[in-house]
């Protein structure tokens, strides 16, 4: 992999997710978010750094609309909130709906409070009813974000809802919670969070397959399939519970994704929970990626990066390169250990990780949040470094598909 440019973070912020629209890349933040155009990718543009205070910045764009999570406690809902304690009367968290259809010049429409504000969001194109459904994963991430309604009832549990905005595509500002439902993960995780220890089932991220009715839900302590053929209703199809990583490793299903035949489903393990070395042995098992089939939910096999790596390292945002033939290759960030790119076909073929791995790059002094494959480049955005743009010079990118827009938390059409 080479480094084709680098677009640095404009303030100290923590730099977090990518979405993608035609020649443009949106990269969140946790004071707002950069519109950057990436028509030339060795000599990427700054269209706008628009700035709205609140982490922790995850980005969805559509039709002209950008929808960003929040989930700090802010003092209201608009641009120029003030961070404040989650018991403040009139305290905001959730999302907020911006007109990107100038990317020079955003204009925030509206914010939707959702319980426990917005870890992350997932957008559902929902075109047959002119609008998009945006499913909410929300953690309590410590004392200081427990509200609003961070516990979950009487047992006095942590967070376990999923939320779904719907936002009507003719007025976005009429967007509002249509849904709040609980998952339905059954076991729990007790483990330690800024101090305070808390169990509950919540879900980190989502990811959906439209095109095949799907949705891959990374939650704690487990994973989940779910069926979502009606959008604003999914309903349970299985889960996966790793036996192989021992409570005592804490097992923190992060992020999931399809490949683009939809036959194996990928869920990451950011053990340690972001803040832990996890690569210092490339062979045991936390901070993974595991590999399962789509239809049975057989584990098939699992990577992580094939170095020892002391930093804060996991396996965290990752995606398929969009390949024919059902050829599977995977695109995956790994905080300080960077940007890595693995041959899954091989991978799950017996070769070893080493052998497997298609190309690395660890910038020095980085820490990649993100990092994807979109249109015949790669994608980082690192918490440290700002925009990172990568060359792959491999036979494992031949024939990649090129895509209108991606929101890498939502595929819509199978590639076969």
């Amino acid at each position: 992999m080479k480094l084709l440019a680098n677009v640095q973070r404009s303030a100290s912020a923590t730099q977090s997710d990518l979405a993608f629209d035609g020649q443009l890349v949106y990269a969140g933040n946790y004071l707002g978010f950069r519109v950057i155009d990436i028509a030339d990718p060795e000599n990427p543009r700054t269209v706008t750094d628009f700035r709205c205070n609140g982490a922790q910045g995850d980005v969805s764009v559509y039709r002209g609309l950008l929808i960003q999570s929040v989930d700090s406690p802010q003092s209201h809902g608009g641009c120029d909130s003030t961070g404040v304690t989650a018991s403040t009367p009139g305290m905001f968290e959730g999302v907020r709906i911006f007109d990107v259809s100038d990317p020079a010049d955003p204009v925030h429409l509206t914010s939707v409070a959702t319980d426990c504000g917005s870890h992350t969001n997932t957008l559902v194109p929902d075109p047959a009813n002119n609008r998009a459904l945006v499913y909410i994963s929300s953690y309590p991430l410590g004392t200081a974000a427990l509200g609003p309604n961070c516990v979950r009832g009487e047992d006095g549990g942590g967070h376990g809802f999923v939320s779904i905005v719907d936002v009507p595509l003719n007025d976005p500002t009429g967007a509002s919670v249509a849904k709040s439902f609980l998952d339905p993960a059954t076991e729990t995780a007790t483990y330690p969070v800024q101090g305070t220890t808390f169990s509950f089932t919540a879900c980190h991220d989502i990811s959906v397959f439209t095109g095949m009715n799907l949705a891959a839900a990374a939650c704690m302590s487990e994973a989940q399939l779910w069926d979502i053929s009606d959008p604003a209703k999914p309903e349970f199809v299985r889960r996966y519970d790793n036996p192989i990583v021992q409570p005592s490793k804490i097992d923190l299903f992060h992020s999931a994704t399809f490949s683009w035949d939809g036959k194996v489903v990928a869920f990451g393990d950011e053990s340690g929970g972001g803040g832990a070395a996890r690569c210092a042995d490339p062979d045991d098992d936390q901070g993974r990626i595991w590999f399962l089939d789509t239809a049975t939910g057989a584990e098939l096999g699992s990577y992580k990066i094939p170095r020892a790596e002391d930093g804060t390292c996991t396996m965290h945002n990752f995606n398929f390169l969009p390949l024919t033939k059902g050829r599977k290759v995977l695109v995956s960030s790994a905080y300080t250990g960077g940007t890595t790119v693995v041959d899954v076909d091989k991978l799950l073929a017996g070769a070893g990780e080493a052998d497997a791995e298609v190309g690395f790059y660890r910038p020095s002094g980085g820490s990649t949040w993100s990092s994807y494959w979109y249109n015949g480049f790669v994608y980082g955005n690192d918490i440290l470094r700002g925009l990172d743009i990568f060359l792959l010079s491999d036979d494992a990118r031949a024939g990649a598909r090129k895509l209108p827009y991606l929101n890498p938390q939502t595929q819509v059409s199978v590639i076969r």
